[in-house]
């Protein structure tokens, strides 16, 4: 068996036992063989040839499918191109609930809903990627519990070896641009319309993309999308997850309330994102260097790369 041939027999392998631990239909083998593959293939061969990390960036709306993707192609790194790969999600990355709190009393009280940029812990982000790109042992990367709106303490934190090879940045506003000034007048839905007349949090949310948040993408060595095909469908998508969480909670907890969100709690949620989804569907595509466009059902529709990677 030529290296070839052998490296996809260990790869379908992968494959195999990623859709059984993750309960996924056998179609995710195929369309990983198809659509993936060749991609994370690269990736690997880019970071065994740097000296520090690749931070690659994954950028996809909520509900995506971008987290599972990631997964998965972090563990083929790992188990079939043999790069030691960490995948970082942006998520896990929010202020404690009190910090929001604090933001939501001194600069608006959008801040204290979790999502927009503004709500990220990135000090803390920028330390973690720093010290997985060092031989420091063992890394504390912290966890965000979505049920429960709040970081987790640091003794649920997960612990990685470093130095790793590869880090993935994973969450739905990354490698995002600032949206220009008289974009930001006109409200985009009743939530802005009622709760940020002044366009504080607007502005202030922009702020934050052009500077802070610019900083940490401006450090992308690659940026990967997963194109939705409307915010319609990211709307289904997160109800979709809250469901999935809602599911998880009870198996976890079952001897305590579900505080997870309803339909109509949902779609009040995603108003905070509605901007920015909206804005990185249009602008998102030609700063990426491969761009998966995804029908409703999350299959891929057509893979491109930009000029960015050509």
């Amino acid at each position: 068996m030529d290296d070839e041939q052998n490296t996809r027999a260990v790869l379908q392998a992968v494959l195999a036992r990623f859709i059984q631990e993750a309960s996924l239909p056998d179609s995710v083998a195929f369309n990983f063989m198809r659509w993936y593959a060749g991609v994370s293939g690269s990736l690997a061969q880019r970071a065994k040839a740097a000296n520090t990390a690749p931070l690659v960036g994954f950028s996809g709306c909520q509900g995506s499918g971008k987290s599972t993707l990631v997964a998965l192609m972090a563990k083929v790194m790992r188990e079939v191109h043999g790069v030691s790969t960490v995948v970082l999600s942006l998520d896990d990355f929010y202020l404690t609930k009190a910090a929001r709190a604090a933001l939501a009393e001194s600069i608006h009280p959008l801040f204290a809903t979790r999502g927009v940029p503004g709500t990220h812990d990135l000090a803390l982000l920028d330390e973690t990627i720093a010290a997985l790109r060092q031989p420091s042992g063992a890394v504390p990367v912290p966890a965000f519990d979505k049920a429960l709106d709040d970081r987790t303490e640091m003794v649920h934190w997960r612990q990685v070896s470093a130095p790793a090879q590869l880090i993935f940045l994973e969450g739905w506003c990354v490698g995002l641009s600032p949206q220009q000034e008289s974009e930001l007048e006109a409200p985009i839905n009743l939530m802005e319309a009622e709760q940020d007349p002044s366009l504080l949090w607007r502005r202030e949310v922009n702020r934050q993309l052009a500077t802070e948040y610019a900083d940490v993408f401006g450090e992308l060595d690659a940026l990967l999308l997963l194109q939705a095909p409307s915010f319609d469908a990211v709307f289904e998508w997160r109800w979709q997850q809250e469901q999935r969480l809602s599911q998880q909670f009870q198996h976890d907890h079952p001897d305590k309330p579900d505080p997870t969100m309803s339909r109509s709690e949902v779609a009040d949620f995603i108003l905070h994102y509605q901007r920015l989804t909206e804005h990185g569907l249009k602008t998102l595509p030609d700063r990426a260097d491969f761009v998966w466009e995804l029908a409703t059902d999350r299959s891929v529709e057509r893979m491109w790369l930009t000029e960015v990677a050509a």
